[in-house]
């Protein structure tokens, strides 16, 4: 992600993460520490911030923590670079990790290494929220170079992923498989289907979300 050259920047919390934190992981449900993978530039932390959670994040960009950490002071010492997929180093436990296509930019070994240093900081009983995973049926998974079977890379330019970088695309199975290498299990998944019914030959765009959880035994 280019923040640097000032793209990138989301700045308001995303709908879908939302509920499906006040449904599966409401802090008054014993939720209440929370780590963020790949937090950008930090539109999810006023929401968590409103709920009272004691909120950590990691980002890979050095540039995007040191802006987050002019914007929350209180949080400075919880903001963390990091490469998710080799390194987490928090010595805290957490009730909740949430997600939004962070870990999909990698290939299929490097997210099971991330879920399971995930796993590993989670507690038994902890949940994990993933937003906006990219699915099979996404037009995007037939488009540019394989780097493994759900992996690709160099999008075309009038592709809308076009400059993302590599992106990861499951499908049920897939998401299964990932979970139960790092020892977690579905807990619930919905599968969001985009398709742009007019003009004809429209987009079709394809998303998954769920919840996670790290059993209790």
């Amino acid at each position: 992600m280019n923040y640097r050259a000032g793209r990138h920047y989301s700045t308001w919390p995303w709908s879908d993460l939302i509920s499906l934190t006040y449904q599966y992981a409401a802090p008054r449900d014993g939720y209440t520490r929370v780590l963020e993978l790949g937090c950008g530039a930090g539109a999810n932390i006023p929401f968590f911030q409103s709920l009272g959670t004691e909120y950590a994040a990691v980002d890979g960009s050095p540039a995007i923590i040191e802006m987050l950490k002019g914007r929350f002071p209180e949080l400075s010492e919880r903001l963390v670079v990091a490469d998710f997929t080799v390194n987490l180093p928090f010595e805290s436990v957490f009730d909740l990790v949430v997600d939004r296509s962070s870990l999909i930019s990698n290939t299929t070994d490097a997210m099971i290494r991330g879920l399971t240093l995930v796993a590993e900081l989670m507690r038994p009983g902890a949940r994990f929220i993933a937003v906006d995973w990219f699915s099979t049926q996404h037009e995007g998974a037939s488009l540019g170079a394989a780097v493994d079977a759900n992996t690709r890379v160099n999008f075309p330019v009038d592709s809308d992923l076009a400059g993302i970088g590599t992106i990861h695309f499951c499908d049920r199975p897939h998401i299964e498989m990932l979970l139960a290498a790092a020892g977690l299990k579905l807990v619930m998944l919905s599968h969001k289907i985009s398709r742009t019914e007019f003009p004809e030959g429209g987009q079709v765009r394809a998303w998954w979300n769920f919840v996670a959880e790290k059993p209790a035994n």
